[in-house]
This record gives C-alpha cells, structure tokens and sequence, in this order.
C-alpha cells in the first residue's frame, strides 16, 4: 500500500512511520515533482523503483545513515538518512548514486553538494576516529578499558543471516566460511579475533560463520559489547564480507580484506577477494568518506530536527560517550521519592551502568562505585562520603514547576558538595575556581542572548500584564524583592543571618528607607505546591508592593536593583545586567558582579558575566532530551525550552492526579485555623 503526501512524495506506507520522513522531505524535496519513495531494497523500495520506472517520475530510495544512533532500533534518536535516486549502496549488481560520485567525484541525485557546516573533510574523519563513532554506538565495553586484548592479531567481522547486504552484495553466506580459513592460512601465528554483529544481541539475528572453524584453537570471540574503534586498537588486518566495519577500519588506518563487493572496495583501498570487485579506476581514501558520509547521508540535529552535517552529529555522540563513562560503575541511589528515582535512569544512563535503590544509607553497599542522594538534608555516614554525589535540579529547568512533577531538562551531580551549600565547597566552585578558556567565554555569551532574546528562566511560568503605579514610583528607586519557601534547603545552608522573607522586606527597609519596595511571591507557592505562606505576615509594613502574578523577568524589566537571600531570581537579574544585592550566600555571589553583605572567603576570583553564566549554566549541569532520552547542551534545551512540544503538558494522568491531590492539600493546611 502507498500513500500520497502532500504535494512531494508516494510514499509506501511501512515507510510513512519512519520520524525523520517529514523532515527529510520537507528540507530536500521541497520544489522537487512529485517523487516515489520506497526504502532500501524492501518491498517498499522495489515497489518504488517499478512505479519510478512506469511513471517516469524521480525515485527516491532510503536507508538509515552511515552513523545512524545509539542503538539498533527505533529507541532514542535516529540520527539521519541515506538517499538514493538509483539503487542502493550495498546492491553490487546495481548502480547508486554513491558509486557514480565516487566515480565521478560529484555529487548526483539526492547528495548534498558539501559539508552542511563547512568542516573539512580530514578534520571530520579525525573526529570520527577520535570520537569512535560507528553506525550504532551503545558498546558497553567502552567503558571497561580491561576487556581488551594485549595480543596483536586479525579482525574477521561477522554479520547476519540473509541480511540484504550479503545477498545483495555479491556474498552467499558459505563466503564467510572462506573467509575466515583466509585468516587462519594467511597469519599463522597471529591470533584471529571474530566480531560478532550488535544484532546478535538486541534482536537475535544469527551469525554466518560456521561453529566447526569458530572451535580452532585460534579463533577467539570477542565480547559482542567491544566497540569497533576498540577492536581496531589491536587489530592491524580486518576481514570483512560486506559490512560497514571494513570502511570504519580504512578510517582507522588498518588493512581491510574484502570478500563481497561493499561501496568502498575496488577503488584500491582495499584487497578484495571477490569476483568483479574491481571498478576499473582509484579513489582515495578522503574522497569515499566525503562522497559516503558527507555527502551521500542526510543527518538532522537529535534535538531540534534540523538538518545539520556529520559533525554536528558526532558532537552529540562526543556528549553522549562522555556523560556514559562519568556513569560508568553502580550507582547506588539512597532514600529518593519514587519521583526523583523515575528520573535517575535518564540522568545516570550508561552502557555499562548499574543502578541500586535503597531506602537508607545504611543499606548502602561499600562495593558500589558511587552513592548519590538529593540535595543537602541526607546526612551522609563517613564511610561512603568520600564516593557520595548530592543531586538537584539545574538552573534552567523546565516549562513549568518541579514541585508540581515537570521533567526537568537538566540536573546538577555534585561530588563535593552542593552549589546552595555555603558552609562546604562545590563542585561549582571548582569549576570557578579553575579559571575559563575563550571558547567558554564564546558559548557563554551566545546563551546569555539566547536567554535574553527568548526570556527563559529556571521554571518559565507567569504571565498576564505587570504595571507599576507610575504615580508612587515617580523619583524613587525600584527593588524587586523575590520571594522563597522559607523551609528550602538554599536558605537553611546559604542564609546565614536572614531565615524568612519578612526578615528580608525588614532588612531591605532599613537599607533603603526611600524605595519602591515590590516583593513578588514563590511560584511554588502560588500554585499550592509547596507548604508555606505565599505571602509573609506582616508584609504590607515591609513593602509597598506584593505580587502573585506575572513572569518574574516581567518585573525585573520593571525595577532597578534585586535585592535577595540566595533566590536564582538574583543570577537571572545579573543574566539581564540589573544590580544584585544578596544577604545570603547564593553560588552567584563573591565574584565580584554582586554586592554582597556576607563574605565567602572561599570565593577569590573575580569573574564576568560570561563566566559565571558558563560555570553555572554549561559547566555544571547535565542536560537531557526528554522526548529521546540522550543528553543535550544548555543551548539546546534552551531551544527545547521554546518549542511547542515543551510547552504541552505530558505528565501522565497519575502525575497530574497527584499534583492536584497536593495542591488540595496544600490549600486546607493554609486555611486550618492554628492553635
């Protein structure tokens, strides 16, 4: 069955449910007539290529990109699509838009002219290496540096039982027989390692090497969790049939045998055993991988969904690999609420992760790598103190209240202390302490306008028109004066002096006799999700204005100074170059853009802006994607933050049901009558 879209596109319909279908055609054939669109060499592909041929018009053939996601599968994002206006790569007795562009050296039907982003190719091809980038890229062996050989061999890579590209790429499967007694003759004495294909193990494929040769003495088999940039760390010859691995190991620089026909052997990269591999002309090495992976591949940012090039791509990869070995280990979570244990998975994911809930902490296990808790309150046993990491939510959090269970888009994993902790050291302080590069400084400043241009804050809720009564501010200074629930942990350890937020309004009085004093309520507050009064007693004699309503960057255009404890109003007010004045210790304060009625003696720098929004914002936190499930940058979820997904309310109905159950509650403990 196919299916009409638009104006662009047949599509047949196992195809339609592919996510970057709208994408891809609406940023390749938009202007293009109408096209047939089938993929690979599928049903729905060959169907396309018969209706392109009896109509005449263009055919359009997909396939996953060269580096396509984490994992095999539809799980998180896919990171891109291959097209084709003749065949398909891997059919030998075909031809391809690849194959005529190699040959050629320009780019044919569907490719892209160039690199999106204008990276040279060499230095794409040395990110590739680096980053150990493959076509899938969730290895847990990448993270346990022990399981790899010492001993120097050969590579021989399996793949699976009548997948397309053996049988379609000049191979049957008794090939594979062939080609491993090649390894066995041709390197006496030299270890022969086989690789097993990622589809053994997350959808039981079945392998096409015979049991009776894989039982010789020297055949080892390596753990299917070794990524292939681990294998060809102690591999110098790779025997492959058809499989990718061969030109992910010609990037490598190892030798690759060929025993079927792939795009990237007869060009004289390669030495090829079958029949007919050679094309009768030579490339070079740079060429083939501009032409497959630059070129021939249509890759779109995971998060956004735009077309963006391969190094965007391996940028994200880079994130990913980085945030997999920062949680490589078992982790052991101690005494969160079910809420905050149904986030823990996303945050500390990792290929080769473990993660452990117990209730308290003296059920933790000494053996566990590290021990996470949330916050500051859990008093943490000496014995484990040392490995203990305290959780919170970042900065820049999500469209609506944590308190009312919204995913947060990023979390703080803190293995010194905690930023709202004054009394001890952080690990954000070390990142302020260590000094910035002027790529920092760079990044930094593109969000600082980003989040000006699109007036982001940490929960981003409020709305409605603010006014100040111009008759009762006329000549007098404007102090915004943010409300905080009074029993959170940032004011029990970073308030030092001021406990409550009429202690505040009286301080802030007696400072400046003369102001206009606005005091604007704790979002959580007014939304009955947290317990406390969403107005101090006694406030109207402290201030001359109080507020429920309104977004908090609203007021701020409003007033002069911000006058506060420890509330992130403060470092969202110095975001926007307003005057900030705590009475606290807040983690934005003594580095010199505050002042400040409390020392840190800690704090002996003096940074910029564009520092401290670098520590705080790029530095410190870890961002996820909610919708994939991968990590993210500030800049990023920044944009997230602004889409229109973000702003749809997903929580699931229990969720939904419990905050309102909790608003309720909230609600009669505020009205029963105190004793």
């Amino acid at each position: 069955m196919k299916q009409h879209v638009g104006q662009a596109a047949w599509v047949y319909r196992k195809v339609l449910r592919h996510p970057l279908l709208p994408g891809f055609l609406a940023a390749r054939a938009a202007g293009r007539p109408e096209v047939h669109v089938g993929w690979g060499l599928k049903p729905s592909g060959l169907s396309a290529m018969r209706a392109a041929k009896r109509t005449g018009r263009p055919l359009l053939l997909l396939e996953d990109a060269l580096v396509r996601s984490l994992r095999p599968g539809m799980e998180g994002a896919c990171y891109g699509l291959l097209a084709d206006s003749m065949g398909i790569h891997y059919a030998a007795d075909g031809n391809s838009d690849l194959i005529e562009s190699i040959r050629s050296g320009e780019p044919r039907g569907w490719m892209l002219p160039s690199d999106p982003d204008g990276i040279p190719v060499d230095e794409l091809m040395r990110r590739f290496r680096e980053t150990g980038a493959s076509k899938y890229n969730w290895f847990p062996g990448e993270y346990r540096d022990a399981e790899v050989p010492e001993e120097t061999g050969v590579l021989v890579v399996d793949q699976t039982r009548g997948d397309a590209s053996i049988r379609h790429g000049g191979m049957v499967d008794r090939d594979f027989e062939r080609m491993l007694r090649a390894a066995l003759d041709e390197f006496d004495g030299c270890p022969v390692y086989v690789r097993a294909h990622p589809d053994h193990v997350h959808r039981r494929k079945h392998s096409c090497l015979p049991e009776r040769l894989l039982a010789d003495a020297r055949v080892r088999l390596l753990p299917p969790d070794l990524s292939p940039a681990q294998c060809f760390s102690f591999c110098h010859t790779v025997l492959v049939g058809g499989s990718l691995m061969g030109m992910e190991a010609l990037v490598h620089g190892r030798r690759v045998i060929t025993f079927g026909r792939p795009f990237f052997a007869g060009w004289g990269l390669t030495d090829d055993r079958a029949p007919g591999a050679d094309r009768g002309t030579r490339a070079g090495l740079a060429e083939v991988f501009e032409a497959a992976y630059v070129r021939y591949c249509h890759y779109f940012d995971p998060d956004s969904g735009e077309p963006c090039g391969l190094g965007g791509i391996l940028d994200h990869l880079a994130l990913q690999k980085e945030m997999f070995r920062r949680n490589r280990g078992t982790t052991v979570v101690i005494g969160l609420t079910p809420w905050q244990r149904s986030i823990v998975p996303a945050y500390l994911r990792s290929p080769a992760g473990e993660l452990r809930h117990v209730s308290g902490a003296d059920e933790a296990p000494d053996s566990a790598d590290r021990f996470l808790v949330w916050g500051r309150w859990s008093e943490v046993p000496e014995r484990i103190a040392a490995r203990t990491a305290r959780v919170e939510d970042g900065f820049l959090r999500s469209r609506g209240l944590g308190a009312a269970f919204n995913f947060p888009y990023s979390w703080v994993v803190d293995g010194r202390g905690i930023y709202f902790d004054a009394g001890a050291p952080s690990d954000l302080e070390a990142i302020y302490q260590s000094g910035f590069s002027g790529e920092d400084a760079r990044q930094a400043r593109e969000l600082i306008d980003l989040l000006r241009e699109m007036r982001l804050t940490k929960y981003n809720v409020g709305g409605g028109n603010v006014a100040l009564d111009a008759s009762k501010t006329a000549g007098r200074k404007v102090i915004l004066v943010p409300g905080q629930v009074e029993a959170d942990a940032s004011i029990a350890f970073g308030s030092p002096e001021l406990k409550s937020n009429l202690a505040l309004l009286q301080r802030v009085r007696e400072m400046e006799p003369g102001a206009y004093i606005v005091f604007k309520a704790h979002p959580d507050l007014v939304a009955g999700a947290r317990h406390g009064n969403v107005l101090p007693p006694g406030f109207a004699e402290a201030c001359d204005l109080a507020v429920t309503e309104g977004n908090v960057l609203d007021w701020l255009d409003l007033c002069d100074e911000v006058h506060t404890m420890t509330s992130t109003v403060g470092f969202e007010a110095l975001i926007r170059e307003k005057p900030v004045f705590t009475y606290g210790i807040p983690f934005y304060a003594g580095w010199g853009l505050t002042t400040d009625r409390i020392a840190c003696g800690r704090r002996t720098r003096t940074l910029t802006l564009e520092e401290l929004v670098c520590g705080a914002l790029i530095r410190y936190p870890r961002y996820l994607n909610p919708e994939t499930g991968e990590f993210t940058t500030a800049l990023k979820v920044a944009r997230l933050l602004v889409s229109p997904a973000a702003a749809e309310d997903r929580r699931p109905w229990y969720l939904k049901g419990v905050s309102k159950a909790k608003r309720l509650w909230v609600e009669w403990a505020r009205r029963r009558p105190t004793s």
